[in-house]
């Protein structure tokens, strides 16, 4: 799955930004929840960043320790505080080794794509330092009903609503606050939607294994149907260790 994962991302990093409407939302709402928690200084690390929506509000926390952990993407090019001193830690976060004394650790909708979502928190709960925060969002297993409903399998192995992440926690973190929230966008027609999901690498995850003729009746019963609407079902966790 990892190497499906990094070729369907890696192949629509440039349309990612313009595409990625919900994800920017996502990051934009943990971003809030994170801000008035953590002070200015703090070491952090970030799983996932992407293409850098929750890494432009964390550089506006005046980190003093930013680590930044990816499976394909670049560094986000950002204007980061002159005493930040920013380091990359690429690869599978599954496999990496966390520095340790965190003051944040911070992931926006990449949780989902891992195997063993548990095992990571229990790895991150250890990075933490006392008092340190863990703070999460992933997808509830409702994500993109529309598309299920057609017969289409999941588009990540580990969906969690905010129920499951809080069961995910492991011992020694404290739950602050969990929700859980929907975001539907609405596309002129099947072939949109579609688009929308190819730019934002999903489509190869979740229709890819569809022939043309296939994809082709699928967006047609789309179109039919109506209205065509593409329902994302955010999931949120923030903890702090004990």
């Amino acid at each position: 799955m990892i190497p499906r994962i990094a070729t369907g991302f890696a192949r629509h990093l440039q349309s990612y930004d313009g595409a990625a409407c919900a994800q920017a939302q996502i990051a934009a709402r943990l971003a809030g929840e994170i801000a008035p928690r953590v002070a200015r200084g703090a070491r952090v690390l970030e799983l996932g960043h992407g293409t850098g929506f929750l890494t432009r509000a964390l550089a506006q926390l005046e980190p003093g320790e930013v680590w930044l952990n990816d499976l394909v993407a670049p560094l986000p090019a950002l204007g980061w505080p002159a005493r930040a001193r920013v380091q990359a830690l690429p690869g599978d976060a599954a496999d990496l080794r966390f520095p340790a004394g965190l003051d944040l650790i911070a992931s926006a909708s990449m949780l989902q794509w891992l195997a063993d979502p548990a095992a990571l928190l229990e790895k991150a709960a250890r990075a933490l330092r006392p008092g340190g925060l863990l703070a999460l969002s992933s997808f509830g297993p409702g994500n993109f009903p529309e598309l299920a409903g057609l017969g289409l399998p999941p588009g990540a192995p580990s969906y969690r609503d905010a129920a499951g992440l809080c069961a995910d926690l492991p011992a020694g973190l404290q739950l602050i606050t969990a929700w859980d929230e929907s975001i539907t966008l609405a596309f002129p027609d099947a072939r949109a939607l579609m688009e929308h999901l190819r730019a934002t690498g999903v489509n190869g995850l979740r229709a890819g294994h569809l022939s043309v003729p296939q994809l082709r009746r699928l967006m047609q019963q789309m179109n039919r149907a109506g209205p065509t609407t593409l329902t994302y079902r955010p999931s949120y966790c923030i903890a702090r260790r004990c």
